[in-house]
């Protein structure tokens, strides 16, 4: 399983790679075809919006792999340590809850959406563009739930 997890989070991060540079490449292509060729290129600013959304979605799923999303820990790092863990899985689960809507109602909006073209170009689907949104969903579950995961192991050594 950890091998599955290695691929997994070392695909996550490839596509957050990619993703990036495609972002840059298209943007400054805008900037260019703009601003020197007094031509823009309609459909860079549209992908450009759509390819962040994605890189949204899947750092989301990252920080959660690594436990690096903002947290206020004021309160909780004066209870005991047994208490610490009961909210920090109660939390998670509530997160869980809310991700598990986030996909329900964002895969049935992507697939709604599957064969309507985007808005400036033809090329790509609304769809694809909106699948980030139950994809990130899903990748962040499945971090949280390793997250929870190794606390539970760490918390059994405890």
């Amino acid at each position: 399983m950890e091998k599955f997890f290695k691929l997994y989070d070392s695909w996550i991060e490839k596509a957050i790679a990619v993703l990036m540079g495609f972002l840059i490449i298209s943007l400054f292509a805008q900037v260019l075809s703009r601003y020197l060729f007094n031509f823009p290129i309609m459909w860079t600013d549209e992908i450009g919006r759509y390819t962040f959304i994605w890189i949204v979605y899947l750092g989301s799923a990252a920080a959660f792999k690594n436990k690096s999303h903002l947290i206020v820990d004021v309160f909780t790092q004066k209870m005991p340590r047994k208490l610490q863990f009961r909210l920090n899985l109660f939390f998670h689960a509530v997160i869980i809850l809310f991700l598990f809507l986030v996909f329900k109602y964002g895969l049935q909006y992507t697939i709604n959406n599957m064969g309507n073209p985007a808005y400036s170009t033809n090329v790509i689907s609304l769809g694809i563009a909106y699948a980030s949104v139950p994809v990130g969903a899903l990748l962040m579950i499945i971090n949280i739930l390793r997250a929870i995961s190794e606390d539970m192991k760490t918390e059994g050594k405890e």
